[in-house]
């Protein structure tokens, strides 16, 4: 058996219909330039079909665009790392030497020296284009979730494509492994965006203000007319949103209108109906993909702009998981039937200069952040705990084909007493039976559907908190690029996720606006997740004051949250004070402060990265650090 089927599927799914080269932004965004067969058809199809020996076109094409004329949203170093193979068919040793790298440990055992052989990542660095002299490296993350390779605790090759071709003695060539990157399911995530469109906000702003300087026209026009001046009085007060007007609010406006108009004369009732209209049509376009989380203080700091939530799906079944479409457990209510992966909550700030910065309130995985408290890191892509299905039956066809080749070279060493033989063949069958049995049985049937066995744990891509954090980020850097907004910031523990109550796992994942983790010592999750991408991007990042509210608005509600550590946490028994802005107007009113633009109270301290024009390009799938060193002691870290 042959995999030129591979190269074959590959072509196929390049022929679908192509994005534009500037994907916009909203639910209809394509974050891939191919859409594949349902997973068991398209398997079983590489599996079965037998082709000709094709002509071996390699397609290199701009860095991380994985061989598409057209830029995708992400891509993949890897698959670049691949392409320069070569024309060549190679084995499933030389693939993983040019994947992986080794080294020699030294350590002692019962008091005596020894050594061991190491896998770890493979590093190179670009050497043209865009992002010429940086460094990437293939991540083991990848590889398991393309189905490629599967390493063990000790680092030994244990599934995916090579195991299976190793084990078969096939050669492949890098079409065939490049086809096996583009089919990883990272790269068919759907985003699915809630919240005002780029513009819709200032917009719906603008004509807020021209309805109440037309209203505050004619209340001191019609000050000395009581009826006109009450109804004029009513329809201003209903006027002051601060930020998404909800439907009750718009609805209380037409409603005044209404009580309004017939108060004033004929001509001013044609203005004001002119003005309101706007307002009303202003608000269209918000409320058609209205957020779902904007509300909830615990996890949002309010006075923000432009309030967004992006959740990244998966719309295909898993097929060994408990349930094949899991919707998390938020959002259920929008994102239709499909695996809801991980979302995004985000605002608009601005720092004291008037730049704009996006400002993420929280980026979560209800499908992965359970898994990735239960399993080490070496657990959740050893194979064991976790099986990916995702293209798993080209492994198992080979590895069938493979055993059959077997019983027949068996039958005839016994036939021929060549016992030297019959035991090699014999062990080698054996170490394939355990590989069956633990695709098969152990997890349940995957071909039919049947879900895992017990004791398993579901397979999404991105199981690792610095992955979907990375990914998310990337985007949000991005969309910025796109929108013209200049930063991309994390809201620090110390001022939203604390309001959760304390949790190691946001403390650690969220950081501080130094960029610190657990006790404001060592690395933050995401902070790091930005300082790399500074360094690979030519930008830069650290703490920067962002905006408390709307500096347009200078008459501010100013609230506080108050915490305190936990008595077993590094810093126990400090409070913090938090302050934050519960709602901005133009005018004062009771209980309101003046904060001006420019006024240091207005602004916080948060860690960002600063907005490059390379963002706009394609971004890069997986983190470029960490990988194939092993630490099964070392849990992961979530939020």
């Amino acid at each position: 058996m042959s995999l030129k089927a591979l190269l074959r599927a590959g072509k196929e799914l390049l022929k679908a219909k192509k994005p534009s080269a500037t994907p916009t932004t909203g639910e209809q965004t394509r974050q891939i330039t191919y859409t594949p067969k349902p997973s068991q058809a398209q398997a079983k199809e590489l599996v079965t079909q037998e082709l000709k020996n094709p002509p071996v076109v390699l397609k290199k094409t701009k860095p991380l665009q994985m061989g598409d004329d057209m830029a995708p949203a992400f891509g993949s170093s890897t698959y670049d790392w691949a392409m320069r193979m070569g024309r060549s068919k190679y084995t499933a040793d030389e693939w993983l030497d040019h994947l992986t790298s080794t080294r020699k440990v030294n350590f002692k055992i019962f008091g005596k020296p020894a050594t061991k052989t190491v896998r770890e990542q493979k590093r190179f660095k670009y050497d043209s284009g865009p992002f010429a002299g940086k460094e990437v490296s293939v991540s083991k993350e990848e590889l398991f979730d393309s189905n490629l390779a599967v390493f063990n605790e000790a680092g030994d090759l244990t599934g995916g494509l090579l195991y299976a071709a190793k084990k078969f003695g096939l050669k492949l060539d890098a079409n065939e492994i490049g086809a096996m990157i583009k089919l990883n399911p990272i790269n068919r995530l759907k985003p699915i965006e809630l919240g005002a469109s780029k513009g819709a906000q200032e917009a719906f702003d603008v004509a807020a203000k021209n309805a109440r300087n037309t209203i505050r026209d004619l209340q001191v026009k019609y000050k000395d007319n009581e009826i006109a001046k009450v109804a004029l009085d009513d329809l201003q007060y209903t006027l002051k949103f601060d930020g998404v007007p909800s439907r009750g609010q718009l609805k209380d406006l037409n409603d005044y209108l209404k009580i309004a108009g017939p108060r004033v004369p004929s001509p001013e009732r044609k203005v004001l109906n002119k003005v309101i209209g706007d307002v009303n049509n202003k608000a269209g376009p918000m409320q058609t993909t209205k957020t779902k989380y904007g509300t909830e203080s615990n996890y949002t700091l309010q006075g923000g702009k432009d309030y967004r939530e992006t959740i990244f799906t998966l719309p295909e079944d898993i097929v060994t998981n408990a349930s094949a479409r899991n919707k998390g457990g938020h959002f259920t209510d929008v994102i239709g039937d499909t695996n809801n992966i991980y979302h995004i909550r985000y605002d608009t700030r601005f720092t004291p200069d008037g730049k704009k910065v996006f400002m993420i309130n929280e980026i979560q995985s209800d499908v992965n952040q359970s898994i990735a408290k239960s399993l080490t890191k070496a657990q959740q892509l050893s194979g064991e705990a976790r099986l990916n299905p995702f293209n798993a039956e080209i492994e198992l066809n080979l590895l069938v084909g493979q055993r059959g080749k077997m019983l027949k070279d068996l039958d005839e060493a016994l036939a021929r007493n060549e016992f030297g033989r019959v035991n090699s063949i014999s062990a080698a069958m054996k170490d394939i039976n355990t590989k069956l049995q633990r695709l098969t049985t152990s997890r349940g049937n995957y071909i039919s559907g049947q879900p895992s066995g017990s004791g398993t744990k579901d397979y999404f891509p991105m199981v690792e908190a610095d992955s979907y954090g990375d990914h998310a980020i990337k985007y949000l850097m991005q969309k910025a690029a796109r929108e013209n907004v200049d930063y991309v910031a994390v809201a620090p523990f110390d001022k939203v996720s604390f309001r959760q109550g304390y949790k190691a796992g946001n403390e650690r994942f969220y950081g501080y606006a130094n960029g610190k983790g657990i006790g404001k010592k060592g690395k933050a999750v995401l902070p790091d997740v930005m300082g790399k991408n500074a360094r690979f991007y030519g930008s830069t990042a650290g703490p920067t004051k962002i905006s408390l509210s709307d500096p347009t608005k200078p008459y501010k509600k100013v609230s506080s949250d108050n915490f305190k550590y936990p008595s077993d946490h590094p810093l126990k028994g400090k409070e913090i004070k938090s302050d934050y802005h519960s709602s901005s107007g133009m005018n004062p009113e009771k209980g309101t402060k003046n904060i001006p633009e420019g006024d240091p109270r207005l602004y916080f301290d948060a860690y960002a990265i600063k907005v490059v024009p390379l963002m706009r390009n394609t971004q890069k799938t997986y983190k470029s650090k960490g990988g194939l060193v092993v630490d099964m002691f070392k849990p992961i870290r979530y939020n």
